[in-house]
């Protein structure tokens, strides 16, 4: 059956999803997301997700199930690509691959030493002790000597490292000397910027670390999920509890996307992609402090760009606020070493707009719009015209951006080009249809 047909029966079977469907469209199509872990699957593992190989799957512990080289071939792109010694990647989220390193390497009441207190929301129900490390609240830089006396202190059996909302590069050399000096294990989770780190633009961690975790979708452009790297001496410990916590099915079509997806991070063109993704996360901090719109960490190394809020806007929604200016943001109170000081700031990335083919220019003019509405609270109307612009700069890029694919020959995609806002709108009022199937890349053949 054809695409389109398809999505026609749709509409008549069940026009309720049809209809969240074309909403979702609408909002990806005439917002600008700048939430870090929201991005667009690779159009190959999207494919694959979606194909006929959905209908398969197989059980690692039956030795009369399905037989398969998918998960070997995952194994071996993931190592080969982040240079490890050993991979794990059937699990299905994040949340489920922190529970398993918890699980392996931790004893009821072990002590915990996490930046931020990252992960203790996966190990709900499980008696560890956390303790926090965090950013020193004057300089608002990791001060490792700090660092060092806080885990001298702690006595932790287990140090986190999960720096999403930590623009800088880390010292994990540094960090790796302070674990082994009080006998902890090093666990460093890249998150958001796993894609940045694969393609050799940021530092890895994985030399130093002795687990390293992150989900496949975000910057790596997989199917969710979520990959455990670690050293030899503690895979078996990690294997194991993989299996006895209940990960022993795996589904073919998200193992062969997440293969497809590793291979593709390993590639010239993604490597290009990733620059342009620091690229635009520099000139966004240059936007805002063209304002006057200080940023945490004094600016950023990676693809994150951290604005503090001021006083007026923390007594607001200001995911509701800026989304009335054509805004998708995530906020965040950035716990310090101290402990009653916590730093209201957006989380914000570029990773999303670089998908999204935009380039310096113009986020230069997007730096300058979401900082006018970062100044002060400003009435209704102001964000309305706000929102207007920024669907006027958007409105005719696409969704997804296939410049970084590794072959040019895929063929290009027709988006609308109109040249006002209203325009497009009423395009997308009357063809629907084909709304769907050019943001989805979804063709008659």
């Amino acid at each position: 059956m054809k695409k389109e047909l398809l999505l026609s029966k749709l509409q008549a079977f069940d026009p309720e999803i049809f209809a969240l469907l074309q909403d979702e469209i609408q909002r990806q199509r005439y917002m600008l997301s700048l939430v870090p872990n929201n991005n667009a699957m690779s159009p190959f593992a999207h494919y694959l997700e979606g194909s006929l190989l959905a209908n398969s799957a197989f059980d690692a512990q039956n030795p009369n199930a399905n037989s398969t080289n998918l998960e070997e071939i995952a194994i071996k792109r993931a190592k080969k690509l982040f240079g490890s010694e050993h991979a794990i990647v059937r699990l299905g989220n994040i949340g489920a691959a922190s529970r398993v390193v918890c699980l392996a390497l931790l004893q009821p009441n072990s002590r915990v030493l996490s930046f931020n207190l990252r992960k203790a929301e996966h190990c709900s129900g499980l008696s560890f002790t956390f303790k926090n490390f965090g950013i020193d609240a004057k300089k608002q830089v990791l001060d490792w000597d700090e660092v060092e006396q806080t885990a001298d202190e702690t006595k932790p059996h287990l140090i986190i490292f999960s720096p999403v909302s930590y623009p800088r590069n880390a010292n994990y050399r540094r960090l790796s000397e302070i674990a082994r000096k009080v006998g902890a294990y090093l666990w460093v989770d890249i998150g958001q910027s796993v894609g940045l780190v694969a393609a050799g633009l940021l530092p890895s961690p994985v030399q130093f670390a002795d687990v390293v975790t992150f989900p496949t979708n975000d910057s790596l452009h997989g199917p969710d999920g979520a990959i455990v790297l670690s050293t030899k001496e503690i895979s078996q410990k990690l294997d194991e509890t993989v299996i006895n916590t209940g990960h022993t099915s795996l589904h073919i079509n998200h193992m062969a996307a997440l293969a497809a997806a590793l291979l593709e991070a390993g590639t010239e063109t993604f490597r290009q992609y990733g620059k342009q993704v620091l690229a635009n996360s520099k000139e966004l901090e240059h936007a805002l402090e063209r304002s006057d719109i200080p940023l945490l960490c004094d600016g950023t190394d990676t693809h994150l760009v951290l604005p503090l809020l001021p006083a007026e806007l923390q007594e607001i929604d200001i995911t509701e606020y800026l989304g009335k200016a054509g805004f998708q943001v995530k906020a965040d109170r950035v716990p310090t070493m101290a402990k009653d000081i916590f730093l209201p700031a957006l989380r914000l990335s570029s990773l999303t707009p670089t998908i999204r083919s935009l380039k310096e220019k113009e986020i230069a003019d997007i730096g300058a719009l979401l900082s006018t509405a970062l100044k002060k609270k400003l009435p209704d109307a102001e964000l309305e015209s706000i929102r207007n612009q920024i669907a006027t700069l958007v409105m005719n890029k696409p969704i997804f951006s296939e410049e970084w694919l590794t072959s040019s020959k895929m063929g290009t995609h027709a988006f609308y080009n109109s040249a006002n806002s209203s325009a497009a709108h009423e395009a997308a009022s009357t063809e629907k249809k084909n709304l769907i199937k050019n943001f989805f890349h979804l063709r008659n053949r």
